[in-house]
């Protein structure tokens, strides 16, 4: 079993309801050095995906080097879209689908977050698009600058729809060389976040109650989802369902499993979650058992999510 950790580095806004569209606070960034034992002890290796907020900073570059390096990690993009420049208004409510703002301006805010990232003397090979909001205009863009890993989508959840707003409803939940929004292979992996339905029988459901277009067809979405997902995302759920999550998962063929979560989530307050030290401490300690039961039980073996394309393109 391959694993690929993945952390959001990003500013905080996620959990206060909006991202300031200037400068943004970053002090959650220095708290991902409370992760340096777990990862140091336990040989994790993971992925930090940077935004342009964190990058732009000069006194962050030099500790997102640093500890790409203690851990033997790599530096890919986040893009949030909505505050990365060049800002122009759009004719539509936030947040904008992906595949609704034009192209030109998609490809101009990722080439400023490249550019913040350059400064770092970095040349991204993975990506993820902010609030999972992708699509082909998207992974079209990513082929052209050369990325060769994405992880943007995350399985069975329902987001905005509004005239063809992307579902993932359909997509892939095990990593794949085929995008769903996309006609034929890719040559970038698109290794989704690992969420596990219970039953099969889930998926049929929460695609029938997607074609109803009734208030109460999506409050039993939303019920179905909470009840019968097994997310293996450490800032989501219990150790026991995580464990079952990622047990499942290997049961059913998986040979990978891509966990996420936010820089905010290490600073108290940074998230609804984790309001205090003290819940941070037990997001940190869930966050070590876990892990440490992937090494031990299921011996997986820690990757980058470029590494984790590398494997995926030698074994088909």
């Amino acid at each position: 079993m391959k694993l690929a950790l993945t952390i959001d580095v990003e500013e905080e806004g996620l959990f206060r309801g909006r991202y300031e569209p200037g400068d943004s606070p970053v002090s959650n960034v220095r708290h991902l050095r409370r992760l340096h034992s777990v990862f140091s002890d336990l040989g994790i290796r993971p992925t930090l995906l940077v935004s342009y907020q964190v990058a732009r900073h000069p006194d962050l570059r030099d500790l997102l080097l640093e500890l790409r390096e203690e851990w033997h990690g790599e530096i890919g993009a986040h893009l949030h879209y909505w505050n990365t420049p060049p800002i122009q208004p759009l004719p539509h409510a936030d947040p904008v689908p992906s595949e609704w703002i034009p192209r030109p301006l998609l490809e101009a805010k990722l080439h400023t977050l490249l550019q913040s990232l350059r400064l770092m003397d970095v040349n991204p090979l993975s990506f993820r698009m902010g609030r999972f909001n992708t699509g082909a205009n998207v992974i079209s863009l990513l082929e052209e600058k050369g990325f060769l890993a994405d992880s943007s989508v995350a399985p069975f959840r329902s987001y905005d729809r509004r005239l063809g707003g992307i579902s993932s409803l359909t997509d892939p939940y095990f990593p794949d060389r085929v995008h769903p929004s996309m006609k034929g292979a890719s040559r970038i992996l698109e290794a989704p976040i690992t969420i596990e339905p219970v039953t099969g029988i889930l998926i049929h459901l929460l695609r029938r109650l997607q074609g109803i277009r009734h208030p109460m067809a999506a409050k039993l979405s939303l019920l179905a989802q909470r009840l019968f997902l097994l997310p293996a995302q450490p800032a989501w759920t219990g150790l026991k369902r995580l464990i079952a999550a990622a047990r499942l998962h290997r049961i059913r063929g998986g040979r990978a499993l891509t966990l996420f979560f936010h820089s905010s989530e290490l600073m108290p307050g940074g998230s609804p979650v984790h309001r205090t030290e003290e819940e941070v401490r037990r997001f940190l300690t869930k966050l070590e058992r876990f892990l440490s039961w992937l090494k031990s039980e299921e011996k997986a073996e820690s990757v980058t999510l470029t590494e984790l394309r590398g494997v995926y393109s030698r074994n088909p």
